[in-house]
Formats: C-alpha cells, structure tokens, sequence
C-alpha cells in the first residue's frame, strides 16, 4: 500500500486507522518503510494516505517529506544480538534492553532516547540475524570492543560464545553466577527454537484446508500441464474464503510451498478505478513464471456490493479477462482471497473457471491457545493460563491475538517483569473482536452458585456442555461422540433460560439466545439464513451456546401448519445441527412448555437426544431459592415456612412475590430496608387471587 510521507514524531510513525487495518494490523504493529522498519499506529492525521514519521525514522528510512513509498506489513523475530557502533556501550545492556524492548531495529540504523536527562545516540551497525528484528529479553548487545560472539565447534554442534557484558563500577560477577547466566540465556533461545512461530499458530487446524489447496496448485501448475494431458476442463483457479486476519495469505504461501511454485501477491484494496486494476492483474501474469500462483486478496473492494459499484460491470469485465488469461497460460492458477463469497457478484462465485472455493473458520479455542502461545514465545512471561485467555477471546481473529499480546507487552516494556495472565486478560478486554460486525454472544455474569438447588439438571447439564470442552478426553477413552443437542421443557418460570445462562458462565462460552419467533420471516430465504448466520456467529465465538428459547414456535411438526416457512427452518436446523460444516465448540439448547409440539425428526439420538425435565420446584428448591435471594428478611420472617407455602409456585412466581413484598414495604415506609411477614402475607394473598 502506497503512503505520503509526512512529518511526525518518532518513535512511532502514524496513519489512517483505516489504511492500518487495510495492511492487516487492525491495532498497530510493524511496517517496512523504505531502509528501515517502524512502529506503526492509528490516529488523526493531516492527510488520509499520509504516514506521520519522526525526523530520526525519516533518515533512517532514506526518504524525505513528500515521498510516495510502498509500506509492507513486516513480521520480525526477535533479534539475538546488536552490533553498536563504537568502542564502547553508552549506558548498561540492560537499560538497552529495556528502552529498546519490543522496537524494531534495522542495520544502519540512527537511534536517539533520553537517559538520566541526556540524550543519547546510537548507530546500529548489525542486527543478527536477517538485518533486522525486534529487541527482546534475549536480544544481547556488543561493540567493536566486544564483537558478536564467534561459533565454535564442538563435537560436530556450533555452539555460540557468550557476548561480555558492560560492567557497572565496582560491580563484580563470580565465574559460576557468568555460566548460570550463559546457562540461562542459552536455555532461553532454545525454547524459542522450539517454540511454535505465528506462522505455525495461524496454520494449526487447517490442515484439510492446506492439503486441498496444495493439490489444486499443484495441479494447476504442473511443468507437465496435467489439466491438458488428463482432457480436464479449463481451470483457473479457486475462492478462498476467510476473515482478514484469519490467515488466508499464510495458507496461500504454505500450499504453494508444498507444491513447489512461487507466490505473487496482488494487494487491490487501494484500487479505485477498473484500468488500474487491469494494470496490477496484466502485470502479474507477465511476470510470474510458472510455477506460480497468483494471489488476489480482499476482492471484496473492488468486485463486491459495496466496491467500485460505478464502475461495476468494468470491474466484471476485467476479471473475466483476467480468469482467461491464467486458464489460458499453463503452469499459472490464481487464488481469489474474500472474506465472505456472500460479497461476491453472483457471477463471479459462479464462474466455471472457479470450480471449487475453500473456506478458512475463525480461530476456535484450541487454536486461539497455539497463537497465545506463539505469539508469548519471546516475550518475558511467567504462570500464563493459555486455555483462559482462549476461552475469553471469542472472535478473535489471528492479528486480534498478536495486537492483545503487543498491547500487553507495553505493560512491561520499562518495567523489564514479567507478563502474566492479568496483564495479558486486561489487554485482551481492550482489543476488540474483528471477525464479523454482528454481536459475539454475551458473557453471563452468574454462575450455578445462584441457581437454586437442581442438582441434576446442573450435572447433566455440565457433562453435556462443560466436559467435552475441559476433558474430552472422557468420551474418547470410551469411543463416544460427546452429545450437543439438549432440549429442557417443563412449565413456565421453572428455570430454564436462568440455569442454560448460569451455564454459559460456567462454561466460558458466549452466549447466544434465540427467541424462537425472532427467526422466522415472510420472505422466501430469510429464516433458513438467519438460522445459518446464528451458528456461524456462534463458530466465530466458540466455545458458545445457542439458546433457542419457544423452541416450539421455531421448530413445530412439519405438515401441520400452513406456513411454509417452519418447514424450512426445520431443514435448515436439521443441517446445521448434524454437523455440515463442523460446528466446533457450539453446544446447541432448546427451551419449550410443549414438547409434544416439536418435529420429532429434531429430537432423535444425535440431535435433541438430552431431554431434561424442569418441573415445579419441590419445598426444597424452594426454600434453597429464599436462602441466595437478594431481598433483606426481617427476623420474623420463617423462611422454612415461607417455603412450605408457596407449594405450587414456580421459581418466576416466587421471584415476583418477593418482588410484590418489597414494594408493599416502601409503599408501607419509604425508607424501608427490610421485607417483613405482614408484607410478604400481603403479596402471597395478591398472588392467590
């Protein structure tokens, strides 16, 4: 994406919040701009495709104020050493260490910071390895005095010679406090070694999606022009859709790899008329050799509802061209990247030269987990509950992930500690979700300990929903599938909707309820979508649980009604219930007082096959209810007796009675604080009338 240099103030350079989310970096993150890399933010700035720099970033890139420059999304590792200019280090490596903590640096590099009130400057004249990385825990520093560390062999393994380190005045280190340090520095990268790398976080669970995509490449760009040989019919490639940030991009470079062909990229969200766009898709297939792939992303910007819409059929035009012309030249095939095919003109999802499309999931518990950890590799960590922030992360997307572990890493960048999972959790709260603009479910704030006895109900409740996701290792031992579906009937206000949310809470899940009417819709499609996008925001969210609540109303016997339309929300129920598209950490509740009106084929073995009972309350869930109400008793009111007389009342009737008998106290006094017996009689007696 092309920017305008403009002046700013350095260390972090500035553009167009939109513009930063466009580059893949929805919070920030790094760019390569000109000679160097930096810092990059969203914020106002002066001018919408301007990049705000400071003066040191500004001569270190080698540009000058005016410049239009080409900026890249960079991923940098964490660089090992730093080789500074100069006899000698200016200030200690650990104070190096802690201003420089999580900046890039490039060789060649001015850097200036203030220390003790002086300025200090440093030039950079070697970043090992690669050139250019980020300063982290482990990053060491030398001088000319103290040159990057020699390799050494040893029996057949190189192994690298410590770095020395400035001493403080009148500081002294004994030999063996020097080897526990190399000891633990050494320990330290080869963890890092092992540790997985983004790349590896984004990638996990998808290994379908990559071998699928491989073997298309592979096909397509075969030196022996397979599709030809075989009589296949002309192909030029295929969809790929997924959200931004999802890992679309590493996908496509991971298929090609293993099909052995080169990747071109063809970034066209800043393309805003259609020969500009010819330009970019006729300079691709000149210059990518075969074997190669062409990578188009984000098409949605210029061929969907809301892209270049004046110029639409211009737009169509190119694009068929552009199919043709990679069918046409052998060894070539294209990858169209989308975030929803839904965005798509119908004719291009349709095109016969596109046959097959993919889809990338958003990242569910299990792999929300590998990217924390992933992305914590380098960082200074310490006791991280990995599986609570995954669980608390529902709809986040891969670039989501890395932005909460930036913005965490700021907590500790002076003060040198260690992140932990409060640091990590609160900058997690702080980063809004990216997969979708629809709602991602609430988070119940009670817990079963405000669910009023149903010790039953609560444990065939947990075993269904809570223990496949804890300890799914229970059902495999024994070659089961846990079970998804469960229905809870019974009378009015026994509970249903308060225990299901308790249970959401319980679980860690996003919560997502349905009232059965909200779905259904005259217009012929409407429903049956609505019914798909409720489960695939709940993928987005997982782990999650769907509530339908008047399940009776969404889902009656097919054939008994003259409306169409339940019959089709029941189909498009039975589709996404038995798992077409796999549902991952969804597990799905209906709610009803007519079980009897439900179609049956919902409630055989494999769907709806829990079915619980919710009754009236006996006298002891009764009265376990009175102990964790809210309402101040007066001390003559017997609860034992309380609940003794409110036989045949549901949990929803005996909340209002307790309702009823605190306003009867402020109607009686109204700085009343307590309930009293003559005010609760008052409201039993209401309530038998």
């Amino acid at each position: 994406m092309r920017f305008t240099i403009r002046n700013g103030s350095d260390p972090v350079a500035r553009a167009d919040p939109t513009l930063i989310k466009a580059l893949g970096l929805p919070y920030g993150g790094v760019v390569s701009v000109g000679n160097t890399h930096t810092l990059i933010k969203g914020g106002d700035v002066s001018d919408p495709t301007g990049l705000e720099m400071g003066e040191t970033t500004l001569v270190n890139s080698g540009l000058r104020i005016g410049s239009s420059v080409e900026v890249t999304r960079a991923v940098l590792p964490t660089t090992s050493f730093v080789h500074i200019r100069g006899e000698e280090l200016p200030v200690e490596p650990i104070i190096l260490a802690r201003t420089l903590h999580g900046r890039p640096v490039t060789s060649g590099d001015r850097i200036a910071f203030r220390h003790d009130g002086q300025e200090i400057e440093i030039v950079i004249d070697q970043v090992v390895p690669n050139g250019a990385g980020l300063v982290g825990a482990s990053t060491r520093f030398g001088t000319d005095a103290n040159p990057q560390p020699e390799a050494t062999e040893t029996d057949g393994e190189t192994i690298e010679q410590p770095v020395a380190r400035t001493k403080p005045e009148g500081e002294t280190a004994t030999a063996e406090a020097d080897e526990k340090t190399d000891a633990g520095t050494e320990e330290d990268e080869e963890s890092f070694v092992d540790a997985p790398t983004p790349e590896d976080a984004i990638l996990a669970g998808l290994e379908s999606e990559t071998d699928l995509l491989a073997g298309w490449i592979s096909l397509l760009t075969s030196p022996r022009d397979l599709p030809s040989a075989w009589g296949l019919p002309q192909v030029a490639g295929v969809l790929l859709e997924g959200p931004n940030g999802g890992g679309k991009s590493e996908l496509v470079a991971a298929s090609a790899k293993i099909a052995d062909a080169s990747v071109t990229e063809i970034p066209v969200d800043q393309v805003f008329k259609p020969d500009s766009l010819l330009e970019k898709l006729e300079k691709a297939i000149r210059e990518t050799n075969a074997p190669g792939v062409i990578f188009v992303d984000r098409l949605e910007t210029v061929a969907g509802e809301e892209g270049l819409a004046p110029y639409r059929t211009q737009v169509a035009a190119v694009l068929r061209w552009f199919l043709d012309s990679v069918a046409e030249k052998p060894g070539l095939a294209c990858v169209l990247g989308v975030t929803s095919l839904g965005h798509l003109e119908t004719g291009l999802v349709r095109n016969e030269l596109l046959p097959r499309s993919l889809s990338i999931p958003p990242p569910d518990t299990d792999r929300r987990q590998l990217l924390f950890e992933a992305a914590l590799a380098r960082v200074p960590h310490k006791d991280v509950d990995y599986h609570l922030l995954a669980s608390r992360s529902a709809g986040f997307s891969a670039a989501d992930v890395i932005a909460a572990v930036l913005h965490a890493s700021t907590r500790i960048a002076r003060s040198n500690a260690d992140l932990g999972t409060a640091d990590i959790m609160a900058a997690v709260e702080e980063t809004t979700p990216s997969l979708g603009s629809v709602s991602l479910g609430e988070m119940p704030s009670h817990g079963f300990d405000q669910v009023a006895n149903l010790t039953e109900v609560k444990q065939r409740l947990t075993e269904a929903v809570i223990w496949p996701t804890t300890e799914p290792g229970r059902f495999a031992t024994l070659g089961i599938e846990p079970p998804r579906g469960i229905l809870l009937y019974g009378p009015p206000g026994t509970g249903k909707t308060f225990v299901v949310r308790a249970l959401a809470h319980e679980a860690g899940a996003a919560f997502f309820s349905v009232k059965g009417a909200e779905l259904l819709d005259k217009y012929v499609g409407e429903s049956e979508r609505g019914v798909r996008e409720v489960f695939s925001r709940a993928r987005a969210a997982a782990p999650s649980i769907i509530f339908f609540d008047e399940f009776d109303a969404l889902a009656p016997i097919r054939g008994n009604s003259n409306n169409s339309v339940t019959d089709s929300v029941v189909a498009a129920l039975l589709t996404e219930i038995d798992g077409v598209g796999a549902r991952g950490d969804v597990a799905v509740i209906g709610a009803t007082n007519r079980p009897d009106l439900i179609d049956p084929a919902l409630l055989r073995a494999g769907r709806f096959e829990i079915q619980i009972e919710l009754g009236l309350p006996e006298e002891s869930a009764r009265r376990a209810l009175l102990d964790i109400s809210d309402v101040p008793f007066a001390d003559d009111v017997n609860l034992d007796e309380l609940a003794a007389e409110t036989e045949g009342l549901s949990f929803a009737d005996i909340t209002g009675m307790l309702r009823e008998a605190a306003l009867n106290a402020l109607r009686r006094d109204t700085s009343a604080t307590i309930v009293t017996s003559t005010d609760i009689e008052k409201a039993l007696k209401g309530r038998r009338l």
